[in-house]
């Protein structure tokens, strides 16, 4: 009996069994074939007065939006969705599970698939592997810049030489993009950017991709094998694409400074577990606004807000755009784009109007809205929607960014999809949905991708909001129905707060996601509960979030190395997710030594660990001295024999500094202290003695560091940049993480003094 037949008689079944059935349950009830093979078309179950249309598979590389089937290289897992009109109601159905097989049957005793995170979607294994010796041979048509990173990394992997070769076929290790072709869609290109196939025989390498992306993603792969290995690739053939193309991690730069090089960190990660959409959060303010109006403080003097790009906005009060305290310039922003952008990493900039506004307000308190709304303590971060001065002004504020600069001729933002905002405004619903749809078309008309946070269904009115070509983070199904924004035609990324959203150190949601929960439960397709069809084309992604919404008078000195153990073991978890549709391996646990073994992407090293490194130990003759040491996190313990000669008042003086950060022995009020790179800045309470030799300990712990002079405290560790409320606005001093990564380039930058002595010792960081 041929397949054809076999179909043939279950769409028979299918019809007679399902036509007195609504939609829904039909929907859910087709009959679908349980394997497909290369060449054939999709079937569309047929059902007496019902009309079903196929609607899409999850790997559409796969399964065509035309139902097409495409080759696999070994049996793939898919699943489709279909559409059934029935009497003028519309229902989608369930994930159909297909496999579509492999001509090519599977050998025993070949290599099994090399374990990478995340999993290899397709392998098919050789015999034998190939080896990389003390040097190799490679040739790579892509940018010389991509070309250059894969060369840097394989060489720290293997410790190897690489010389490069121009004849693809003589090379050991060959990477080679081609151009995608002319009549595919939008969609499949924008997937076939990202997919590459690898071929390994004992004799070398051969790596085929879309783009450089492509290319970018298999040499993570084979990194990460190599780490494993020691310098060897089973022989066999790999062809690998992920599910989703928008596979993101959201930091909130806003509420607490993240520096250029911890970002740079973070992109390195994400790219080493193929995650490519980097969200982040521009402007915010401190959410519980109502605590400084109950104390009778006004927010809009003092509350903390951040603005983090630099901007030539300042109000008519003088007050500036721009963070006072951490910001990028235009062309640092510029250059972390295209950071990103080589490693595959694209970055999504968020301006957050009309709420969460205070850095708006600050600069324009004309426009604070003054409607009714359901928390007035907040008032002072919502800008009045209502206003069409308001949408005029944001507006202003993003030219800096989406026009051309006149030096470069090239917007800073060039090539980002630009996200603005727009959640959590207490305000008048029509005003919001007037102002956002505004937005969204100014965006576009400036020649950008937008990106906006759901919320009409919180907000719902008569005003139509611009959907086509807008893509919305789905965070709250109470502020908005998944299935509402999808049938709106929105570009859809899950966020759901319930199972994405990470808030460090607040008590609520998830303190970190690095849980069997979602390496084994959460799917891309649920939004909380809501299903969407994991092939619907308008399903694009999921993005996890990281917020700082303990800033302010809730901030406990932590910075990004408190949390980035948060930020990695959520990503290399996620990524799998998002990349495959299998746990690969089976269980969380295995996932988890995996990462073990993987390890950090080729040459970083984000907390500064250096265990087992000697000690620096040092006598300066003469101030200042280079050390030009690698800076170090914790475990350390420094001691230093150093008499403090002179301390004019209001003078800083600084015993160690390096990029990290300054330890610094007269800070401005006169006590001992340090300042992270990232502005964090804590005093040890205390002031050295004026002329006497003492023995300074400094002791950094993750979340703690402590002084000794001369064995003992010399005062409280306080956190200097913000006051606590419940200590009647002091600095605050309990329950502080003032986790420190010693700079170890100069000693005594700016010190009056000498310094006898000088060591650090090197312990690994306890957990």
């Amino acid at each position: 009996m041929t397949t054809k037949t076999i179909l043939t008689m279950l769409a028979a079944m299918t019809v007679t069994t399902l036509s007195a059935q609504d939609a829904k349950q039909i929907a859910d009830s087709l009959t679908v074939p349980a394997t497909l093979q290369p060449g054939d078309t999709l079937p569309i179950p047929a059902v007496d007065g019902a009309k079903i249309e196929f609607l899409g598979a999850d790997y559409e590389q796969i399964i065509t939006p035309e139902g097409k089937v495409r080759r696999v290289v070994s049996d793939t897992p898919v699943k489709v969705n279909f559409r059934v009109t029935k009497n003028g109601k519309e229902a989608f159905s369930k994930d159909y599970d297909v496999v579509v097989k492999s001509k090519k049957a599977a050998v025993n005793e070949v290599n099994a698939k090399p374990q990478v995170i995340p999993s290899l979607l397709q392998w098919v294994g050789g015999k034998g592997e190939f080896r990389i010796g003390d040097k190799v041979t490679l040739f790579c048509n892509a940018s010389p810049e991509l070309t250059n990173l894969i060369v840097t990394d394989l060489k720290t992997i293997c410790n190897c030489e690489v010389v490069y070769e121009k004849d693809p076929r003589k090379a050991q290790i060959s990477f080679i993009a081609f151009k995608p072709g002319k009549k595919q869609s939008v969609e499949s290109i924008k997937a076939e950017r990202e997919a590459y196939r690898m071929m390994v025989r004992e004799k070398g390498i051969n790596i085929i991709a879309g783009a450089d992306t492509g290319l970018m993603w298999a040499s993570r792969s084979l990194l990460q094998i190599l780490k494993q290995t020691g310098g060897s690739v089973p022989c066999g053939v790999a062809y690998d694409f992920p599910r989703y193309q928008v596979r993101g991690v959201l930091f909130d730069i806003a509420r607490t400074p993240y520096t250029l090089s911890d970002l740079r960190k973070a992109i390195d990660t994400m790219a080493w577990y193929k995650m490519n959409d980097l969200h982040l959060v521009i402007n915010n303010n401190y959410i519980f606004l109502e605590e400084y109006v109950k104390d009778g403080h006004d927010p809009l003097k003092e509350a903390y807000t951040a603005f983090r790009l630099e901007s030539k906005m300042v109000g008519k009060n003088g007050v500036p755009l721009t963070a006072q305290d951490l910001f990028f310039t235009k062309k640092e922003f510029r250059e972390l784009i295209d950071y990103a952008k080589l490693r595959g990493v694209n970055i999504v900039p968020e301006f957050d109007t009309p709420g969460h506004a205070l850095s708006f307000t600050k600069v324009r308190p004309d426009l604070i809205y003054q409607g009714k709304m359901g928390n007035p303590g907040r008032r002072s971060d919502h800008i009045d929607a209502g206003n069409p001065e308001t949408l005029k002004f944001v507006s202003e504020v993003l030219d800096e960014y989406l026009l051309p600069d006149a030096e470069t001729g090239k917007a800073t933002l060039d090539g980002c999809v630009v996200h603005v905002g727009a959640d959590e405004f207490y305000g008048d619903s029509e005003a919001y949905r007037k102002y956002s749809d505004g937005l969204l078309k100014y965006v576009k008309s400036r020649g950008f991708t937008p990106r906006i946070w759901g919320s009409l269904t919180h907000k719902p009115g008569k005003t139509p909001v611009e959907s086509e070509g807008v893509e919305m983070n789905l965070w709250s199904s109470q502020w908005q129905d998944p299935v509402e924004a999808m049938n709106a035609g929105y570009k859809l990324i899950n966020t759901n707060d319930g199972h994405l959203y990470i808030v460090p150190f607040a008590g609520y949601y998830w303190p970190t996601l690095n849980n069997p929960f979602q390496y084994n439960n959460w799917r891309p397709n649920y939004v909380g509960n809501t299903h969407i069809p994991a092939g619907h084309p308008n399903l694009i992604g999921a993005t996890f979030a990281i917020w700082n919404d303990m800033c302010d008078l809730r901030h406990s000195g932590y910075g990004m190395y408190d949390i980035w153990d948060i930020f990695r073991t959520s990503a290399d978890v996620l990524s799998q997710r998002m990349w495959s549709t299998e746990k690969n391996p089976d269980t969380f646990e295995q996932h988890r030594a995996l990462a073990g073994k993987i390890g950090e992407a080729p040459g970083l090293n984000p907390l500064n660990v250096r265990a087992g490194d000697a000690p620096v130990q040092v006598t300066p003759t003469a101030l200042p001295m280079q050390l030009n040491e690698k800076a170090a996190g914790p475990n350390y313990h420094l001691t230093a024999d150093v008499e403090l000669t002179a301390a004019p008042e209001g003078t800083e003086q600084v015993l160690l500094s390096g990029p990290e950060g300054k330890l610094i022995a007269v800070m401005k009020d006169g006590t001992v202290g340090f300042r992270r790179n990232d502005t964090m800045e804590f005093s040890f309470g205390g002031k050295l003695p004026l002329g006497k030799k003492v023995k300074l300990e400094l002791i950094g712990k993750p979340q703690h560091t402590q002084l000794l002079v001369d064995g003992a405290e010399i005062g409280t560790l306080t956190l200097m940049n913000y006051k606590d409320r419940e200590n009647g606005w002091k600095n605050r001093t309990k329950g502080l993480r003032s986790t420190f990564v010693l700079p170890l380039q100069t000693v005594g930058e700016s010190f009056n003094g000498k310094v006898y002595s000088l060591k650090v010792e090197f312990s690994a960081p306890q957990k």
